[in-house]
């Protein structure tokens, strides 16, 4: 099982003691510190046109991350892939894939904010399709192959991505498992599936016995999003260390969906891993127990608001709970 970081989100929570500036600077020695403690990768996710600043320029800063680091992935979770030209994608995702020799994932995912699709003139109504259009774009792109599309999703004219990837056939490409459509859209598109951290055992069952099903066999990558964290007094202390940024991400979450805010924090259906590092290595063996050694597990360790030392004793911590795990 592979051990991960994410997703970084670079949210600056209203009254913050810090910048955006400060807060990307942060990002780029947190990397270092998650090669350091043995971790496997960093994933980033983006949004657009938001309050806090989330962050909308995750190709740029992944670039940034992979200068600083010489052997974990650096990798998008939740790219929008309706608000990506499919040409220019192409181009950044071979770019970081050639800088980076190989370490760059490409995790593409539906939008679901209303001012992202007014903001970039995309008609929500074909969200899925562009998705689903793209990914045959950037394959051809990767594979040295001329781009051709003038269907409703994209109008793209014949053209050849240059130069051509580090990685013989591209980056990986992983798609978000978003509803049992979103499974069977990562087995027929994607290299690798992504399950959110919200969603219960009993959905990833699903979700991972129907990506099998439509792929024919046992072996494609699962990338599982988990929220969690760790204190060397237990999980009530491990819990008091992220409460509050968690309020935050969840009720901004909320509010982004049309919810009203979340009362139960943490929710009691959430995969939480919570505890001493052994405590949560042992929690971890579960994904193995249910789907193998093809696990990527990825916690959050740096919820908005968090200052950069809380982060690091996260990471640190984290890096001994794979330890853990691994050697177990």
């Amino acid at each position: 099982m592979l051990f991960g970081v994410g997703d970084h989100s670079g949210q600056l929570p209203e009254g913050a003691a810090s910048s955006h500036q400060r807060l990307y600077a942060e990002l780029q020695d947190q990397a270092e510190v998650i090669e350091q403690v043995g971790l496997d990768s960093m994933w980033l996710s983006d949004h657009h046109f938001a309050e806090d600043g989330y962050m909308p320029s995750v190709l740029v800063i992944a670039a940034a991350l992979l200068g600083r680091t010489e052997r974990i992935t650096v990798a998008t979770d939740r790219l929008s892939a309706s608000l990506q030209n499919p040409i220019r994608l192409a181009e950044d995702a071979i770019a970081l894939d050639l800088l980076s020799g190989g370490r760059f994932v490409l995790g593409l995912s539906l939008c679901y904010r209303d001012e992202e699709f007014r903001g970039y003139g995309v008609d929500r109504a074909i969200d899925a399709s562009r998705l689903e259009a793209m990914v045959p774009l950037l394959r051809a792109a990767f594979l040295d192959q001329p781009l051709r599309s003038d269907g409703p999703a994209f109008d793209v004219p014949e053209v050849r991505v240059t130069p051509p990837p580090f990685t013989p056939g591209g980056p990986k490409i992983m798609i978000a498992g978003d509803g049992l459509e979103g499974a069977v859209r990562s087995a027929r598109l994607a290299d690798m599936m992504m399950i959110d951290p919200t969603e219960p055992w009993a959905y990833v069952d699903r979700a991972v016995a129907l990506y099998d099903e439509t792929r024919g066999d046992h072996k494609g990558p699962l990338v599982l999003f988990i929220y969690g964290a760790l204190s060397p007094d237990g999980a009530d202390a491990a819990w008091r260390e992220v409460a509050d940024g968690f309020r935050y991400m969840r009720h901004t979450y909320d509010r982004w969906m049309g919810k009203p805010p979340t009362q139960e924090l943490p929710p009691a259906h959430y995969r939480l891993l919570l505890g001493t590092p052994a405590e949560v290595a042992d929690q971890a063996a579960e994904y193995t127990r249910r789907y193998g050694d093809r696990v990527h597990l990825v916690l959050r360790c740096n919820y908005p608001g968090m200052a950069h030392e809380a982060v690091t004793n996260q990471l640190r911590l984290w890096g001994e709970a794979a330890a853990i795990a691994r050697s177990s």
